[in-house]
């Protein structure tokens, strides 16, 4: 034993400081030097949560959607509170580092932005796999299975919508899809952006309201954790016939924007 014990966030801050400082060496043998950004710390400890007023996180998170998107207005509806009201390492979070998760990853319409987003936060402030595994599994049964977006800004930003819709899913595409057939829109309209904004505030709201009885001493999961595996027997949901069975799409044999 040393005469003083390395701690295991040591550890991860000086791995960090080293990483940060070295070149890195591409898949194609080019040698990138670190951003200023890759010298962004783990600071846990300074990580403080401290309980947030949903409603006002739900308003700043629609406010960023127009200028970031689905998972990074959902961590800034939060992170811009805590740089208020707890500080620290807040203060220097990287909110657009985790933009690349919009649409469905990069809009490849996959997993909603929102959620893993908000997972992020939860993640780091709990600094429990088990606690954070509920909460975003009960986030994933709210997001598909509640009229949304329920969400009402105090002023509306880019338009008008009239429609709430049930996902049954927590899948990106098919959760918009169900909500531009009811309304009526397309996907790259201003009423589009709307809906996905205020959907993007109810997310954080559920988040925050998640976290607050987490500081309180009362947070309980809803719904229990791989539930679909039991059901199923493999990772899943119970939704295939939505883009499977008579309308599956038929898979081309050459694409002409990759070489084979």
């Amino acid at each position: 034993m040393t005469e003083k014990a390395i701690s295991r966030r040591d550890l991860i801050v000086n791995t960090g400081k080293l990483a940060a400082g070295a070149a890195l060496l591409t898949a194609t043998g080019k040698v990138l030097s670190p951003s200023p950004a890759a010298a962004y710390k783990v600071t846990g400890a300074t990580l403080k949560y401290v309980k947030l007023d949903p409603e006002t996180v739900g308003q700043v998170t629609y406010e960023n959607y127009f200028k970031r998107w689905c998972a990074s207005s959902v961590i800034a509806g939060m992170v811009e509170e805590l740089k208020k009201k707890a500080g620290g390492g807040w203060k220097d979070f990287p909110i657009d580092a985790y933009r690349w998760m919009h649409g469905g990853m990069a809009g490849w319409g996959a997993l909603c932005g929102t959620m893993p987003g908000a997972g992020v936060i939860i993640g780091l402030v709990t600094g429990d796999t088990d606690i954070a595994e509920a909460m975003t599994n009960d986030l994933a049964f709210y997001y598909s299975y509640n009229e949304l977006p329920s969400f009402t800004p105090k002023k509306i930003l880019k338009s008008e919508i009239k429609h709430m819709t049930i996902a049954g899913t927590p899948v990106c595409h098919i959760s918009v899809g169900r909500w531009m057939r009811a309304e009526g829109a397309g996907f790259l309209t201003d009423a589009r952006a709307e809906r996905c904004a205020r959907l993007a505030a109810n997310i954080a709201i559920y988040t925050t309201e998640m976290l607050n009885d987490w500081a309180d001493g009362k947070y309980r999961p809803k719904h229990s954790p791989l539930y679909n595996v039991v059901a199923n027997g493999i990772t899943s949901q119970n939704n295939c016939r939505d883009c499977h069975g008579s309308y599956t799409p038929t898979p081309n044999e050459t694409y002409s924007t990759l070489e084979k």
